[in-house]
């Protein structure tokens, strides 16, 4: 009887060190952190230092809040989990190697809010996503991961990027997977290669473009390709692209791209306004202005672009190249 006693106390002991030890709610702290703070769960009175150490204090599907401004270091997360900044406020991800943020537990969903992660050495990413039902980057900045992308995503994913940064990345953002994704209200700006591509090799992309900019980038600005067997579906509206290699460029690598672009504008491009490439890429243009680019509108390689009628193509070095098919605006 005693011994049963004692091992129901020493369960209730351990229950009750477990719940003190996580919570719905951690805080972090750059002025008056300290990870010691793990043991009493991170709390607003008691924050923690670093992210890597108070996600630990918080259960799943918590919130990781930042109280004020400083450098919280790099994080891999394992469970469904929000890390806030409040406006304002910097919470800043410094990379010296690797991955600013991993992501590669199965079937979490995660939140960012309000995060600056910039590149100070190594060939990583800035966020890197390799597994997780769900991912949310919001009011972002991610700069300066010029070997790798400001956010790679490999996983069979719903991705929502808004209101954020990437700049001065190799790639601003990539996705080999990503069954749907939405960018709006952000811009990709002064990356190396694409501002956004989607290049589908496991599994189909679904994806939408809404009221965003690629500026400056030195390949191209909205882009997307598919491997043999796969298929990406792409529609940009009310974006800009301007001052990249080119516009939007879909290039089929034997598999299946649906793209449309609509109420866009594709400015001051070096190659394409809009590209189509390769059989199997289809792009259909509405409602656009498509001015003072290398080439306005690029059919090659029995690929299909088609215009509603209701572009403006002017002022581009050469207007058209290939066969443009006028269809009707549905």
């Amino acid at each position: 009887m005693l011994r049963s006693s004692l091992v129901v106390f020493a369960l209730l002991v351990s229950l009750a060190a477990a719940s003190a030890s996580a919570s719905q709610r951690a805080y972090v702290s750059a002025i008056s952190g300290d990870d010691a703070n793990i043991a009493t769960g991170c709390v607003v009175t008691a924050p923690c230092r670093w992210f890597t150490g108070a996600i630990s204090a918080v259960d799943p599907g918590g919130e990781l809040v930042v109280l004020d401004s400083g450098a919280y270091g790099t994080v891999t997360i394992t469970k469904s989990i929000s890390i806030i900044s409040a406006p304002g406020v910097y919470a800043g991800i410094s990379v010296f190697s690797g991955d600013g943020i991993t992501i590669a537990t199965p079937g979490i969903h995660v939140v960012l809010r309000g995060l600056n992660i910039n590149r100070i050495g190594g060939s990583g990413n800035g966020i890197n996503m390799t597994a997780g039902n769900s991912l949310v980057v919001q009011n972002c900045v991610i700069t300066n991961f010029s070997v790798g992308s400001g956010l790679l995503v490999s996983s069979d994913s719903l991705v929502r990027v808004l209101d954020s940064l990437l700049r001065g990345n190799n790639f601003g953002a990539r996705f080999w997977a990503g069954k749907s994704v939405l960018v709006s209200g952000s811009r990709l700006l002064e990356n190396a290669m694409h501002g956004i591509s989607f290049e589908a090799s496991g599994s189909p992309i679904g994806a939408v473009i809404s009221r965003s900019e690629a500026s400056g980038n030195g390949s191209v600005g909205f882009y997307a390709q598919a491997s043999i067997g796969w298929q990406v579906r792409l529609n940009v509206k009310d974006s800009v692209a301007t001052r990249n290699g080119s516009g939007v460029f879909v290039h089929s690598g034997a598999g299946t791209i649906l793209a449309s672009v609509s109420n866009s504008l594709m400015s001051e491009n070096t190659n394409y306004g809009l590209g189509a490439q390769s059989e199997g890429a289809k792009l259909v243009a509405s409602g656009n202005k498509v001015t003072h680019n290398g080439t306005g509108l690029a059919q090659t390689y029995d690929s299909v672009l088609q215009s509603t009628g209701d572009n403006t193509v002017s002022d581009n070095t050469t207007a058209f190249t290939g066969t443009i098919t006028t269809i009707n605006k549905m």
